[in-house]
């Protein structure tokens, strides 16, 4: 189920989600966040520090919006 959603938001297929996709998508959804907002959430869950969200860090993110 992760992975699926994941998969949505990786569109260019590099197993990775960046600031321009998580854009994307969100506002697929409906919302219209700011760039220093996209930053601010990758920043927050971006444990290895490349400026990207990697599948388990992707994990990581959906857990704890959903509590």
């Amino acid at each position: 189920e992760y992975r699926a959603a994941f998969d949505l938001f990786d569109e260019d297929g590099n197993n990775a989600i960046s600031k321009e996709e998580l854009g994307n998508v969100m506002r697929k959804l409906g919302m219209n966040p700011t760039d220093e907002e996209l930053r601010d959430m990758i920043r927050e869950h971006d444990t290895d520090g490349d400026g990207q969200i990697e599948f388990e860090e992707f994990c990581v993110l959906l857990a704890q919006r959903m509590e």
